[in-house]
């Protein structure tokens, strides 16, 4: 099954950091764009993966991009961060991610 992900980045002088409101501690960094993208469908892969192992299914995707977005500002406004320039450094996009059965479900 594919799951579309709403990931959150953000550029930097130095590289792309992103992360994934959907699934709690899912992040990644890159030096490029394209580096930016692969790094973080790995993350959502990995982390997909991780819970699979555990029993657990990803949860599904949630946000939009809008929701996504709203959700960034609202986090650095709580805490008292820089907005930052929405139109050269933050953005949001939607990643595709492949989800397996997890194995309590191949049990059933």
């Amino acid at each position: 099954m594919t799951l579309k992900y709403a990931v959150v980045y953000e550029r930097t002088p130095n590289n792309f950091s992103a992360y994934v409101p959907d699934l709690a501690g899912c992040i990644s960094t890159g030096k490029t764009w394209d580096d930016f993208k692969e790094m973080i469908r790995e993350a959502i892969a990995f982390h997909i993966e991780d819970l699979s192992d555990k029993g657990e299914a990803a949860p599904a995707p949630k946000m939009s991009i809008g929701d996504a977005m709203a959700y960034h500002v609202a986090n650095l406004t709580e805490a008292g961060g820089p907005i930052p320039d929405l139109e050269t450094t933050f953005g949001v996009v939607e990643v595709e991610a492949e989800q397996s059965p997890s194995p309590a479900a191949e049990a059933g």
